[in-house]
C-alpha cells in the first residue's frame, strides 16, 4: 500500500506542477501495475463525464494493477473561504475497503501575489486507523518530493496557510467576492429554468440534457463557466430541486448576474460569458424538441424564452 500512496503522490505532485502556470488541470488517472511500472491518463472531457469515468477507474482495478489515484482540480471552502484545490482519490486492488483521499489547497498563478501551494490535508483514510495516518503521509509526500518539477515547486512555492481565492482560474481569480461567485453558480440554473420550463414544466429528460451540456468541452473553454461548472458538476440534481422550491423572479436575478459580471471584467470577457450561457439556453431548447432531428426543435415559448434571456444579459454577438 505505500507504494501505491508513493505513486499518488507523484501525480499529484504532477498535478501540482501543471497548476502552477495558470491551467485547469485535466483530470488525471494514475496507475501502479503489478510489475511496479506507472502509467498515467487525461480524461479530457466534459467534467461530468471525467468525475463519473475517473472514478470508476480507480474503483474497478484488476489483478493487473496494485492500486490507482484519481486528482481532479476543485474550489472548496476552507476556514480561510473559498481556496482553488486538487483532490486526490487513492484506491487498492488488494482491498477495496480501505481508500484515501488527500486535498492539496493552492493558490492561482493568476493571483496578484502568484502561485503558492498549501498545507495537505488528508480529509478520508477509509479502512485506516489513527496510527496509520503518519506512515500513509510519509509515503504519499515521498512520491510528492521525487517528482522533478512538481517536487522542486512544493519546496519553492510552499506557504502554510491557504489564502482565498473566490472565482475562476486564471486572470478572474479574484475578481468576484466570495458572495458574487456564491450568485454566479446559479447562472446555468437560471438559464435551465427559463428554457426548460418555458412549456410550463420540468421533466427528467430536460434535467439530464443539462447535465451532458455542461459536460460539454465546448462550453468548458470558457474558464468562468469552467470554474462554476467545477463546483456543481455532481449537485445538479439537488440543486434543480432546491431552486425548484423556491420563488425566483429569474429575469430580475439573470439582470443581477449580468451586473455583477460587468462591474468585474472586461467588456470583451464578460460578453464571452453572457454568450457561453446563451448557448447552453439554445442546446437545452434544440434538444427538448423535434423528432429524430426533424421539425421544428425549438418551440414558441422557448424562442420567447432565448430572447428574453440575451436581451437581459445584453448578449452582443
Amino acid at each position: 500500500m505505500k507504494n501505491v500512496l508513493t505513486m499518488a503522490g507523484n501525480f499529484a505532485s504532477h498535478a501540482i506542477w501543471s497548476v502552477s502556470s495558470g491551467e485547469t488541470l485535466i483530470p488525471i488517472v494514475g496507475f501502479l501495475k503489478s510489475d511496479g511500472s506507472e502509467n498515467m491518463e487525461r480524461l479530457a472531457m466534459g467534467s461530468a463525464e471525467a468525475m463519473s469515468i475517473g472514478d470508476k477507474k480507480i474503483n474497478e482495478l484488476d489483478s493487473d494493477h496494485k492500486g490507482g489515484v484519481f486528482i481532479k482540480d476543485a474550489l472548496v471552502t476552507l476556514d480561510s473561504g473559498k481556496t482553488d484545490c486538487l483532490i486526490v482519490d487513492v484506491a487498492f486492488a488488494n482491498d477495496s475497503s480501505k481508500k484515501a483521499q488527500f486535498m492539496i489547497p493552492y493558490r492561482n498563478a493568476g493571483h496578484e501575489k502568484g502561485f503558492a501551494v498549501h498545507r495537505l490535508k488528508i480529509t478520508e483514510a477509509t479502512g485506516f486507523k489513527a496510527e496509520d495516518y503518519e506512515w500513509i503521509s510519509d509515503a504519499f509526500f515521498n512520491g510528492l518530493e521525487s517528482h522533478p518539477e512538481g517536487g522542486k515547486i512544493w519546496a519553492d512555492k510552499y506557504e502554510d496557510q491557504a489564502g482565498v481565492s473566490n472565482s475562476a482560474s486564471g486572470a478572474e481569480n479574484t475578481e468576484f467576492s466570495t458572495e458574487d461567485f456564491e450568485k454566479l453558480k446559479q447562472a446555468p440554473f437560471l438559464i435551465f429554468f427559463l428554457v426548460a420550463a418555458a412549456d410550463g414544466k420540468v421533466d427528467k429528460k430536460e434535467v439530464l440534457e443539462f447535465m451532458k451540456v455542461l459536460s460539454n468541452p465546448e462550453f468548458l473553454q470558457n474558464p468562468l463557466i469552467n470554474r462554476i461548472v467545477t463546483n456543481v458538476i455532481t449537485q445538479i440534481p439537488e440543486i434543480i430541486g432546491e431552486m425548484a422550491t423556491k420563488q425566483l423572479d429569474y429575469i430580475a436575478e439573470l439582470e443581477s448576474l449580468k451586473s455583477i459580471v460587468e462591474a468585474n471584467l472586461s467588456e470583451d470577457r464578460a460578453n464571452q460569458f453572457k454568450i457561453s450561457l446563451f448557448i447552453i439556453g439554445k442546446q437545452i431548447a434544440e434538444a427538448s424538441g423535434g423528432f429524430f432531428g426533424f421539425g421544428s426543435k425549438i418551440s414558441k415559448e422557448e424562442r420567447a424564452a432565448l430572447a428574453a434571456i440575451a436581451i437581459c444579459l445584453g448578449v452582443k454577438t
